[in-house]
């Protein structure tokens, strides 16, 4: 007799159904609250798991578990894809090596400052607040493009941190998949030993990232220019839009499966498909132009609706609450590492280069790096160790903190500095 696990199979035959009613709570209360959308997510995703803690969740809901690969791999992707078509080009060009310096230089940065400044301080051992460091140094993609279509920022100012958070995702997942490799290397796999010095060859690892960053851009590029010629032979609005899903897809999965970034692919891909394939004369008609821009705006919705609600459902609550002086700390500690990185990256490129970056421009940048799905996902790929659950439990806090101060905090500065600002 065939032994069916009923339990398990209702579980996963009512996930699809409960995410659907769930985005359309989050939508009636936001609505009606003005709330944020996706704030209104994150707190529907906290009041589940805080009720499933006590006992009064869903049933068999503790039983359903996010793959952290499906969050990097399939969600964060569009949302980079959809973040990067919709970016104007001469927009872009005019703060491009701002957004791509603080993407790769300012990444960089950020982890080294945050894990010397960690390690010091909460006396954790080098290599596991270099890896803490590593993945909340990006910014989240879905939360800065999702904060930036809602406050009235200067366009170009938009563009540069939707550009920089599409791109430093890619850098920090990079630069973190380098320490963890760098540690089983060296048998210190968030162990608890604290090896006194951490053996990394400078130049290789340099050339390293560069290939494997410059890799993804250049499959992005290559299959986004490549597809124009198979538009070229569409007519059908549905034919063409999967190609653009494809196009995506195929970037991903190819950067990947050569040992790019996935993500920079996507950035990439999206970028040129939105400024090259969309706007070409002849290549798309506008037909299918209108209709390929309303796909990966709800496509948008749904990633940035599962991103938000996986947010929600990962912070346990009770962990936050009793390790609040080291979460306090790690936000502290962030925040340091994103002035250090950020504030003289700017100041160099608005004194020798013709992108000016003003005082205000400088702050949004600095109180917009926000954090999100993307950190806890990374933190989710670690080993099981004690170790993780520390890591788990300071990155929820960090985020959390990130969506509930720096988010007003960033909305209210925003309207003082820039009061006559339009959006696009």
């Amino acid at each position: 007799m065939v032994d069916i696990n009923l339990s398990h199979f209702l579980t996963n035959e009512y996930v699809i159904p409960i995410f659907l009613v769930t985005i359309f709570l989050a939508s009636l209360i936001a609505t009606r609250s003005k709330i944020p959308y996706t704030m209104t997510l994150v707190g529907i995703g906290i009041t589940i798991s805080v009720l499933d803690f006590a006992g009064y969740g869903i049933p068999h809901i503790s039983e359903f578990r996010v793959d952290p690969k499906l969050i990097l791999y399939f969600v964060i992707p569009p949302l980079i894809f959809e973040a990067m078509m919709r970016i104007d080009p001469e927009q872009f060009k005019t703060v491009r090596i701002s957004s791509l310096v603080l993407a790769t230089v300012g990444v960089a940065l950020a982890t080294i400052i945050g894990g010397i400044l960690l390690s010091y301080f909460s006396g954790l051992p080098t290599i596991v607040a270099f890896a803490f460091a590593a993945l909340i140094a990006p910014t989240d993609a879905a939360v800065v493009i999702e904060v930036f279509k809602r406050v009235k920022a200067p366009r170009p100012l938009a563009t540069l941190m939707e550009s920089e958070a599409s791109f430093n995702d890619a850098t920090g997942v990079i630069i973190f998949s380098l320490i963890i490799a760098i540690a089983v290397s060296q048998g210190s796999m968030l162990s608890t030993t604290n090896p006194t010095e951490i053996n990394v060859n400078i130049l290789e690892t340099i050339g390293h990232f560069a290939l494997v960053f410059f890799g993804g851009i250049a499959v992005g590029v290559g299959l986004s220019a490549g597809s124009q010629y198979l538009h070229k032979l569409l007519e059908d609005p549905f034919s063409e839009t999967a190609l653009s899903v494809a196009v995506l897809f195929g970037s991903v999965v190819i950067a990947n499966s050569l040992g790019f970034s996935g993500l920079v692919a996507a950035a990439a891909s999206g970028l040129y498909f939105g400024n090259v394939v969309m706007k070409r004369p002849g290549l798309i008609s506008e037909k299918v132009r209108v209709y390929t821009s309303s796909f990966w705006e709800m496509i948008a919705f749904f990633a940035n609706s599962v991103a938000f609600l996986y947010l929600g459902l990962s912070m346990d609550m009770v962990r936050i609450g009793q390790n609040l002086p080291l979460i306090a700390l790690a936000i502290a500690i962030v925040l340091a590492a994103r002035a250090a990185s950020t504030y003289p990256i700017l100041a160099l490129t608005h004194r020798f280069t013709k992108e000016k970056t003003s005082g205000p421009w400088r702050h949004v940048v600095m109180i917009g790096g926000m954090r999100g799905a993307l950190s806890v996902a990374l933190v989710a790929t670690l080993p099981e160790s004690e170790f993780k659950e520390i890591l788990k439990t300071i990155t929820f806090g960090v985020v959390l903190s990130s969506l509930i101060i720096q988010y007003p905090i960033l909305s209210r500065y925003i309207k003082k500095a820039f009061p006559i600002a339009k959006p696009e």
